[in-house]
This record gives C-alpha cells, sequence and structure tokens, in this order.
C-alpha cells in the first residue's frame, strides 16, 4: 500500500511562490469541502462540483445538498489571488491532485519494475472514479475497472478478507549454504506458532494455507527483495532484481537475511452471479444532462443512473454515472460498457 495526501478533501492553496499547491493537508469531514457548506478551504471535491464533474442534486442519492454558490464564490477569490480564471484554477487543481496519484502509481509499478500498459487500473472510493480515466491516459493503462458499489469496496474488503498472520526470523545466511533441510529448521517453528494461533482464531484446519518467503540481497547491499520460497530461490532473486533494478549480478554471493511465514485463515466468500448480457442502448439509465469543462471547453455532458445500468450496455463520454456512494465521469473519448458482473468497464475509443 503506498498512500499520498490527494484525496477529494485535499486543499488547494498557493504557495509563498504563487504556485498552486493540492494536500497533504486536508479539509476532512468536518468541517469539509466548501460546498458542503462549513468549510472555506478549496479542495478537490470543490474542483469537481465546478467543473460540472458532480452532480448537486444526485449527491449521496440526493440526500446531502451541495452548496454550489459557496464553490463559485470561494473559487473565484482563489483564482482572484492566483491571476487566472476560475475555470483555469479549477482544471489546474484536478490536474496537481492527479499528478500526485500519477506519481504514487508509478512508485508501485514503473519503479517496481511492472508496465502499467499490462495492467487494469482498478478505481473505487465515493471519487476515485472522478479521476481514474485521466490517470489511465497518463500512465497508458488500457482500461479502467470500477466495481459494484465502489464507495463502500473498503468497508467489504473489511468484511470479507481472509484472516492473515506474519511472522519473520532474522538468520542472515549465505544462501549457497542453504539446504532444504537446514531452512525447514527455521520455518518449522514460525509454521507451528502460526498455526496454533490461528486455530485459536477459530479458522478450521483445512481453510488454512501456509506461505514461505526470503528476504534475500547481495552481499554488501543494505536492502532485501523478498523473494517468495522455492527450490530456485536465488535465480527467482536474480530475475526479481533484474525486473526490480535493472540488472542482475549471478556472480555475487547471495545472502539470506530473513525467513518469512504468512499463515492465511480463508473465509468463506459469496460468490457474485454472472448476469446475461443485454443490448448496448443505455438511454433507459438517463436521468439528465448537464456541462462539464474539459481544456477550458465546455462540453454537453449525459447523466446516467447507475443503479438502472444492465450489463451490456454501452455509453460514450463525456458522461456521469452517479450512484449512492460514488460518482463516475466519462471524459470525451472514452466509452464504458457494463461487464457480466456489473463492473464498469472503461477505455479509450479507439483503445
Amino acid at each position: 500500500i503506498h498512500t499520498v495526501g490527494a484525496g477529494g478533501g485535499s486543499i488547494a492553496v498557493l504557495d509563498a511562490g504563487g504556485a498552486l499547491r493540492v494536500g497533504p493537508q486536508s479539509a476532512g469531514a468536518d468541517p469539509g469541502p466548501v460546498c458542503y457548506g462549513k468549510g472555506n478551504a478549496v479542495t478537490v471535491t470543490d474542483a469537481n462540483l465546478y467543473l460540472g464533474r458532480l452532480r448537486e442534486e444526485s449527491f449521496l442519492g440526493g440526500r446531502m445538498p451541495l452548496f454550489v454558490d459557496r464553490t463559485r464564490q470561494a473559487m473565484a477569490e482563489l483564482a482572484q489571488q492566483a491571476g487566472y480564471p476560475p475555470a483555469r484554477i479549477a482544471e489546474g487543481i484536478i490536474a496537481v491532485a492527479n499528478a500526485t496519484m500519477e506519481r504514487a502509481i508509478r512508485v508501485i509499478s514503473v519503479e517496481r519494475g511492472y508496465d502499467p500498459r499490462e495492467f487494469t487500473l482498478v478505481s473505487f472510493g465515493g471519487a476515485g472514479g472522478l479521476h481514474a480515466c485521466q490517470l489511465a491516459q497518463q500512465l497508458s493503462i488500457p482500461r479502467v475497472l470500477i466495481p459494484p458499489y465502489p464507495g463502500l469496496l473498503s468497508a467489504y474488503g473489511m468484511l470479507l478478507a481472509d484472516l492473515i498472520k506474519d511472522y519473520s526470523q532474522t538468520v542472515l545466511l549465505p544462501a549457497a549454504e542453504c539446504s532444504t533441510d537446514s531452512l525447514n529448521t527455521y520455518f518449522a517453528p514460525l509454521e507451528e506458532r502460526g498455526l496454533s494461533e490461528m486455530l485459536a482464531e477459530g479458522i478450521d484446519r483445512e481453510a488454512i494455507r501456509i506461505y514461505r518467503f526470503l528476504d534475500l540481497r547481495y552481499r554488501g547491499q543494505s536492502y532485501e527483495l523478498t523473494v517468495p520460497w522455492s527450490l530456485n530461490f536465488i535465480e527467482d532473486f536474480h530475475r526479481l532484481h533484474d525486473q526490480r533494478y535493472g540488472y542482475a549480478n549471478r556472480g555475487r554471493p547471495v545472502e539470506v537475511v530473513t525467513l518469512r511465514v504468512q499463515v492465511v485463515g480463508e473465509v468463506d466468500k459469496p460468490i457474485k452471479a454472472k448476469k446475461a448480457l443485454d443490448g448496448p442502448e443505455s438511454d433507459h439509465a438517463l436521468i439528465g444532462e448537464g456541462e462539464m469543462l474539459f481544456a477550458g471547453t465546455l462540453h454537453r455532458s449525459k447523466i446516467y443512473d447507475r443503479g438502472e445500468l444492465r450489463p451490456g450496455n454501452r455509453l460514450s463520454g463525456p458522461a456521469l454515472i452517479t450512484e449512492f456512494s460514488a460518482t463516475t465521469l466519462v471524459p470525451p473519448g472514452f466509452v464504458c460498457r457494463v461487464d457480466p458482473y456489473e463492473n464498469l468497464i472503461l477505455q479509450q475509443e479507439d483503445g
């Protein structure tokens, strides 16, 4: 997990040099963004509202009013300080927040040897869908997946997550001298402890899985890479080092620094049924129209109720898809389809 201060409550300010900064300070939930009615500091949420990417009539299913006039006034004051039009400041806030999130994604992908073009960007949270397509475009990620009830995904995860316990033992041994039997001597007490504690949690033995890992490094290094245990763990380390850092030195001695054991207690999970595909027509879910600003240009956009979209439905941007827990933005040039599991799949039209 890599976290950054770029959420909907992140505050936009001008620094001493007049540059626009967003976060890490946050307005939080109370007082919250200006549009919540109590806060006075412009936030990412206010910028999305100003640009037409949030709808005051459908926020939290229409149960929570948004104060559009307060946001416009606060954005105008910030724009006056900066010497730019309010719309440009609002787009600038989104661009800065996106750049912060983009850097975070690069840390866990490109900087670890993974090519973003080979992955799907999974977006969740109430505001994740407002930024996901632009982030995917900037990182050349081919598609975005937004699961059902995205604003509740973390809560679902907490309820359905497996029980996991981690154990470790520092050993600092030459890898070439480590036989399977010698490593078993170190792994065994960690596994016995983990198994005992997991059984005490009430997990059935048949639902317990045990995984072994080793922290390895080249002799003389001050950092390690965690490698899943296998009979060829030294070669696996060379390959991972090459992927992460761009080189491997197979003639250099390797050290085993730490042994790790992960004990997983699997819990029962509901199986989501695959639904039959409907046709591509999506107008039955249309609930209104509005205007959104992109690159200084106003675009007429359609607004859809996600609860009315069915598997197989397809729509083109610019559009907003609203639901109780989240809002999804489909920018110009993107299309959205609903898959058999009711996920939203967003891609560029030529992708």
